[in-house]
């Protein structure tokens, strides 16, 4: 077995710690350390998604983490969790073994606030006649949330998954606040977030996050290795072994 590591599992938008149970449970039977957060207003969170005003606030709870974790640890990111995920690089490069990011964004090195959040719009629009918003300060004014129809969920997300976990998502998911993808703070550099080795795996059956538009991202951001997984936008219930088997190599690779 290799050098146990210290594995923070980051969720993407309206999930939370409770989408990575397998995964969880698969990476501390093989004597590894799992820290699985939620981030602000997600999960068990108690903060209402209509009061988070800033990516800052939305991703508080993984940098307060950080400043305070003694490991160096393997941070794994999920589809929009990424985000967090280059922020946290940024801030703690020395914390950071190595970054994964699972159908997730990534950015290259020298990003300007301004891109991100452009691409981070964009891909709120990927359905819109599916997303359900809300408007806590008036329509005038835009909208505060936004949240997949409970209908759609399954097609978005787990088309691959088993019907139990598309059951336990459907009651657990939580509406994002937009503040989370619209009011985006931070740029990367070489010497942070440049500086942390960084692992893309593609969902290459994925209907959320196409595997073309993860090529571009890989192309755009030049990972240090890329891998591939044959399921859903959702791997930590489509494909759970397959992905503790890729997060095991790369902790051989990287956590040593």
């Amino acid at each position: 077995m290799t050098k146990p590591c210290h594995f923070v599992l980051v969720h993407g938008g309206s999930h939370g710690a409770w989408c990575w149970y397998k995964i969880v449970n698969l990476l501390q039977a093989s004597g590894h350390k799992v820290t699985a957060l939620d981030l602000s207003s997600c999960g068990t969170h108690t903060r209402d998604a209509e009061t988070v005003t800033s990516f800052a606030e939305y991703t508080q709870p993984l940098i307060d983490f950080l400043s305070k974790v003694q490991d160096k640890v393997v941070l794994v990111g999920h589809s929009l969790g990424g985000v967090s995920v280059v922020h946290a690089s940024e801030q703690f490069p020395e914390k950071v073994a190595v970054s994964v990011y699972i159908a997730a964004a990534m950015f290259p090195v020298g990003l300007q606030t301004q891109e991100a959040e452009i691409n981070l719009v964009r891909a709120t629009e990927s359905f819109p006649d599916k997303m359900h918003f809300t408007f806590a300060n008036g329509v005038e004014n835009g909208p505060t949330t936004v949240m997949v129809r409970k209908d759609f969920v399954r097609e978005a997300f787990y088309h691959l998954s088993p019907a139990e976990d598309v059951a336990l998502a459907s009651i657990l998911l939580r509406p994002s606040p937009i503040a989370a993808v619209s009011k985006v703070n931070f740029s990367t550099s070489k010497r942070g977030y440049g500086s942390v080795p960084r692992v893309y795996v593609k969902t290459e059956k994925d209907r959320s996050f196409s595997p073309k538009e993860q090529d571009i991202a890989v192309t755009k951001s030049l990972p240090d290795k890329v891998y591939s997984i044959e399921s859903d936008h959702s791997p930590f219930f489509s494909a759970p072994q397959e992905l503790h088997q890729l997060l095991l190599q790369i902790a051989a690779d990287f956590c040593q």
